[in-house]
């Protein structure tokens, strides 16, 4: 999360004489010491302000939560910035706005998504009717749609970005984070529009849309190299974000590599622990390094983050089999057609059940339906 305000603009410091320059500069020496975690200064910065009386009180109280903001005191930034909502303001009023986008942006945070989306809603969405906010308001945008995907509210996040498509409203930014969603949906066509769009914004490309780059890349069985690249560009541009070191373990497992695989996988659960595809990905590096007990208990953990997908139950089913625990691999191979008849890991489980002996694997279409 970015921690200072991008909505100050609403808000203009004093116009009057030749103190302007000068409250400009205030303002400047806040943001600078909140980059270099300065919080003495900021706070110096702070004061300084609330002596002057031609300064813009409403700023400078965005500021104060800042402040707050960027020393993860989210308890007491959401007790002020709560203090600075009014009941009688419109949801539009551009303060209000940059209150709620704060206090979203606090429950995002604490992955509390509900809460997230709650906050963000009446700014966004009316009776189901997609709202485009300010240009200077895109990184709410941007949280409704990354909190809509954690939340497993994918249905409203697709039809809320293409009415904004359909419009000629969509930002590059925001069609790239979408584009995630949308190849996780099916949705192919919508998914190489967006990440198109989302690429065309160079170095401000966001993770979402490189990672389904890298998706599509597969799907279409696109030269390692290319899907490497891909991969190595996720993790260079988000370091800290597991679904990038994720998708790099994927490119590698589809290289030959699997150890190198296993170790990337290792890092995208460390850093992202509730990613249910990086502990399916690292099943299948187990599998291919010949650990199915191992793999059994990653397939396990992702199906305790999502018992619904239909290639966590099949990469089980596969790993039991490697096991010679035939009757377990049954039932899990069951669940797992049942959920989607036309799953890659159940039908390479189902070949194995067969013949009872080793079958070719195609990785890449394995790989392809993990998202």
């Amino acid at each position: 999360m970015n921690t200072t305000s991008t909505a100050y603009t609403y808000a203009a410091l004093s116009q009057g004489g030749d103190s302007s320059a000068e409250l400009d500069d205030l303002g400047e020496a806040f943001a600078a010491a909140l980059r270099r975690s300065d919080w003495s200064e900021a706070q110096r910065c702070l004061h300084a302000a609330a002596d002057r009386e031609e300064e813009d009180a409403a700023a400078w109280a965005l500021r104060r939560g800042d402040w707050f903001l960027a020393q993860q005191r989210w308890d007491d930034a959401e007790s002020h910035l709560k203090g600075l909502l009014a009941a009688d303001e419109p949801a539009d009023d551009p303060f209000q706005m940059a209150v709620r986008h704060n206090l979203a942006s606090i429950a995002f945070m604490r992955r509390d998504d509900a809460g997230c989306v709650a906050w963000l809603s009446p700014l966004l969405e009316v009776d189901g009717v997609a709202r485009s906010l300010p240009s200077g308001f895109l990184a709410a945008q941007m949280l409704w749609v990354r909190a809509l995907h954690r939340s497993h509210a994918v249905d409203r996040l697709l039809r809320w970005v293409a009415q904004l498509d359909a419009s000629g409203q969509l930002d590059p930014a925001v069609a790239g984070i979408a584009s995630l969603a949308s190849w996780e949906r099916g949705d192919v066509a919508s998914a190489r529009r967006w990440v198109a769009t989302g690429r065309s914004r160079g170095e401000a490309v966001s993770a979402e849309c490189l990672v389904a780059a890298v998706f599509l890349s597969i799907a279409d069985r696109g030269s390692h190299v290319e899907i490497g690249k891909l991969a190595e560009e996720a993790c260079a541009r988000w370091p800290a974000d597991g679904r990038g070191w994720a998708v790099r373990g994927l490119a590698k497992l589809l290289a030959g590599d699997a150890e190198s695989a296993n170790s990337d996988l290792e890092r995208a659960i460390a850093t992202a622990p509730h990613y249910a595809l990086a502990w399916r990905g690292i099943g299948w590096a187990q599998i291919l390094l010949g650990e199915p007990a191992v793999a059994e208990h990653s397939f396990l953990s992702a199906l305790k983050l999502d018992d619904r997908h239909p290639e966590s139950h099949g990469g089980l089913a596969v790993s039991l089999l490697m096991q010679r625990r035939e009757a377990e691999a049954r039932d899990c191979l069951s669940m797992c057609q049942n959920l989607d008849a036309e799953s890659r890991s159940g039908a390479y489980a189902e070949r194995l059940l067969v013949r009872h002996s080793e079958v070719a694997l195609d990785l890449a279409e394995v790989l392809a339906g993990l998202d």
